[in-house]
């Protein structure tokens, strides 16, 4: 991530605290993360600079006015007007960062070798909860070479449940 984004990020995250509207900013750059996914040329029509600024400006008002807020709308203007559309996305990692940091959220990545059930999700996400002291979003991947259990990541720190590790244990003190 370029210093640039990080500070469109932290700019549109003090905006945001400041006008109350942080969960809404959320949503809204959810929004136009989904709009940019589904159509990458409209993001490259956004960026481009054979195009006027105004008509990338007006194309913008068009698509976002009636969908987001009017904080989101400006930042989106500001990035296009700038020609940083490009770097949005990154902006957009930025924030979502902070948010999550500001609600007292931790992301856990869960490797496991079989999608795990809801009940299973319930479960580890309150055990991880009660042992952080705050809440948690659970993010499930699927990892096949791990052989079972799961790897858990959340907060810079891995707890390693899997069979693969056990294994690896139980060869180093059999090696010994």
């Amino acid at each position: 991530m370029s210093e640039i984004s990080k500070e469109y990020g932290e700019a549109l995250f003090s905006l945001g605290l400041e006008s109350n509207s942080l969960s809404e900013i959320n949503t809204d750059l959810d929004f136009i993360s989904e709009v940019f996914k589904k159509t990458p040329e409209y993001r490259d029509f956004l960026q481009s600079p054979g195009i006027s600024k105004s008509e990338r400006l007006k194309t913008v008002n068009d698509i976002f006015t009636d969908n987001i807020s009017e904080y989101s709308l400006s930042f989106l203007s500001i990035l296009c007007e700038k020609g940083r559309a490009g770097i949005f996305s990154d902006c957009a990692d930025e924030f979502r960062k902070l948010y999550t940091e500001s609600q007292k959220v931790s992301v856990a990545r869960v490797w496991s070798t079989v999608p795990l059930n809801e009940n299973q999700k319930e479960l580890l996400k309150l055990k991880l909860e009660k042992q952080s002291g705050h809440r948690v979003q659970l993010e499930c991947l699927i990892d096949e070479t791990l052989l079972g259990g799961v790897l858990i990541e959340m907060d810079g720190t891995e707890i390693d449940g899997t069979l693969k590790h056990r294994l690896q244990e139980l060869k180093e003190v059999m090696d010994k």
